[in-house]
């Protein structure tokens, strides 16, 4: 199921033949692991367990496939996802991208559409979650206009920069 689509991309929801390329395209590369669960890098097992507990398969929120449009080609994860990052029920937009990926515009692209889907689901702020080390991801949500509101720390994505966009 399409979930977003913009000029460039596509997000959708998770298949299980999606598991393998996700795997060699981000939890096998040490760089983008490190970027975003601040680990060295997960196992093939490891990559299927986390996808069946926290892919999105049938609904448009959740962690989703995002697409290269043009070439059809996967190049990463996002979506919007709860969170009570500021004990409330909030939204968090998300994306982890191959690292060929990085440095093209990809992040802020589909965090638009993200901060868009979260306005039509009624709510008058997004939050983000970043790693501290994520100096990319941080000048992608400044430049989308979210403002550093705490830090936090994730059992599964550990010492996390928490985000607030007013909507």
């Amino acid at each position: 199921m399409e979930i977003l689509n913009t000029n460039r991309l596509i997000l959708r929801t998770m298949k299980e033949k999606d598991f393998d390329i996700l795997f060699d395209k981000i939890f096998s590369n040490k760089n983008v692991v490190a970027n975003t669960f601040g680990s060295s890098g997960f196992t093939k097992k490891e990559t299927e367990e986390f996808l069946r507990t926290h892919g999105n398969f049938d609904s448009s929120i959740g962690l989703s496939v995002l697409l290269e449009k043009q070439t059809k080609t996967i190049i990463g994860l996002a979506g919007i996802l709860s969170c009570t990052y500021l004990d409330e029920e909030d939204y968090e937009i998300g994306f982890i991208l191959e690292e060929a990926s990085w440095g093209k515009g990809y992040a802020k692209e589909i965090g638009l559409a993200q901060i868009q889907q979260i306005k039509n689901l009624g709510k008058n702020r997004a939050l983000a979650a970043a790693s501290k080390t994520n100096v990319a991801s941080s000048k992608s949500l400044f430049s989308l206009g979210f403002r550093l509101v705490k830090e936090s720390k994730d059992k599964i994505r550990g010492e996390r920069l928490i985000y607030s966009l007013q909507l």
